[in-house]
């Protein structure tokens, strides 16, 4: 369940789960698997028809991307436990598994026009929590979804349940989540999938076992103010031509983030992620905006986390007990691909805004430990898109009438049968003038029987047995 590099991200491209969940699922996928679909399901005769056909104009927009970004994801003993996979030998390749994860306001927005069902093209998700243990996460209630198709003119938007638990208490959580879908030009319309959490109030581990020598007795990470998250997916215009890109974005927002021993972290300016998508690996890019966070303690200045200087370690007991500070952990991957109803090129990346680890371990140098007691990540982010060549066409096409391939992006039509006026049994007669033939013979043979003399029938009376 942790963030996996680009490259583990893309070796687990076998193992992913669909686009249609928690975040916690979105990061464990791979970053730049084949843009997903659904196998189409096919008929047992190969003569006949597919299950579906389109009906009417039909949109060429190819498009994929998603975007997915959580408020807060606690990790207790990161990179813990082995990564256990179908594949032999491939869990020694990717990294370890925390013990147990917890992510709180959670936002995913996914764009797929290759699905195979209506409802997968567009999916928006706030989902209040999520939970994993040993990388093994169930589906969670109390969340908002939209889906379209049908199209959505209004988001949902609504409260998020949020049970309390001694890794955290949270206040008020909202969420928002808006799916688009445009009849004749798919998804070339604005906006396009868009999911977003806000989070008023937050205190992480503020039961931390007694075993922990943390020199006060309060919350590991407290959030007193306004936290947000958003993922957005959409089609924007593509310099020189008249078809579009994908664009996924997660950002994050927040004001200030309190920790234990009377450190304050500052948010002077929040993180975007971004992936671009234009068909084309020249023009397609991945953008971080990295975060920048001034850090204090009981007033004095520590220093200042950003680009340039990623890792900040902060004593909290004669330096045994150290809080260690980490902003960005940026992975990215780009590759083209073909062979998917389009070919074109695809790209992802995921990043973190602040990562706190408790008794971080690197120092002992021993072996098979956990890298450190719990690590919270506050803002975890992840982008991906994909685009055909030449970038998304916004416009519609009839299908074909004939059996004829069909310009990337799908198969042809199958052509138009004359149906025949009732099924046909096995001996090939069509079941109607059947039954009327046998109807026929039937009382044929009545009237036969009934008009022949009788023969071989004795006409003798049986002898009368008079009475005692």
């Amino acid at each position: 369940m942790s963030p996996l590099t680009a490259e583990e991200w893309f070796m687990r491209r076998s193992l992913s789960v669909p686009l249609a969940g928690l975040l916690l699922a979105l990061v464990a996928a791979p970053a730049l698997a084949q843009p997903p679909t659904t196998p189409v399901p096919g008929p047992r005769d190969p003569n006949q028809p597919p299950a579906s056909a389109p009906n009417g104009p039909q949109p060429l927009a190819h498009a994929v991307g998603d975007a997915g970004t959580g408020l807060t994801i606690i990790r207790l003993g990161p990179q813990g436990v082995p990564t256990n996979t179908i594949l032999p030998g491939l869990g020694d390749q990717l990294p370890k598994q925390s013990v147990t994860e917890l992510g709180l306001g959670l936002a995913s927005a996914q764009v797929n026009t290759e699905a195979f069902l209506g409802t997968e093209r567009v999916v928006t998700q706030a989902n209040p929590f999520g939970f994993a243990v040993a990388g093994r996460s169930p589906q969670t209630p109390g969340t908002l979804v939209q889906t379209a198709i049908p199209d959505n003119p209004q988001p949902t938007n609504g409260g998020l349940p949020i049970p309390e638990t001694p890794l955290a208490k949270v206040g008020l959580l909202n969420g928002s989540v808006h799916a688009r879908w445009d009849e004749k030009v798919g998804p070339c319309v604005e906006p396009l999938a868009s999911a977003r959490t806000s989070l008023a109030g937050l205190q992480v581990l503020s039961a931390l076992p007694a075993e922990v020598p943390l020199p006060v007795k309060t919350s590991l990470v407290s959030i007193p103010d306004t936290f947000e998250a958003s993922s957005k997916v959409r089609l924007v215009d593509l310099p020189g031509s008249k078809n579009k890109a994908v664009e996924s974005t997660s950002t994050m927002r927040a004001v200030s983030v309190e920790l234990a021993g009377g450190v304050k972290i500052d948010v002077v300016s929040p993180p975007t992620l971004t992936a671009l998508a234009t068909g084309d690996e020249k023009t397609s890019k991945i953008t971080y905006t990295a975060p920048v966070l001034k850090v204090s303690q009981n007033g004095k200045e520590l220093g200042t986390l950003d680009a340039a200087h990623p890792v900040l370690d902060v004593p909290l007991l004669l330096d045994l007990v150290v809080l260690k500070l980490q902003i960005a952990g940026l992975n990215e991957k780009k590759a083209s691909f073909s062979g998917s109803g389009f070919s074109g090129f695809q790209l992802g990346a995921t990043a973190r805004m602040l990562d706190v680890q408790v008794l971080p371990t690197d120092k002992l140098k021993l072996p098979n430990l956990p890298a450190a007691l719990a690590q919270i990540s506050l803002g975890e982010q992840i982008a991906r898109a994909a685009a055909p060549q030449g970038g998304v066409v916004c416009g519609t096409a009839q299908p074909p009438t004939t059996n004829t391939p069909q310009q990337p992006g799908g198969p042809a039509a199958p052509p138009k049968q004359k149906a025949p006026p009732l099924a046909y049994t096995n001996a090939a007669y069509q079941s109607l003038p059947l039954f009327w033939t046998g109807t026929g013979l039937l009382l044929v043979g009545v009237v036969l029987v009934a008009a022949l003399p009788v023969r071989g029938r004795s006409r003798e009376r049986a002898p009368e047995v008079s009475e005692p």
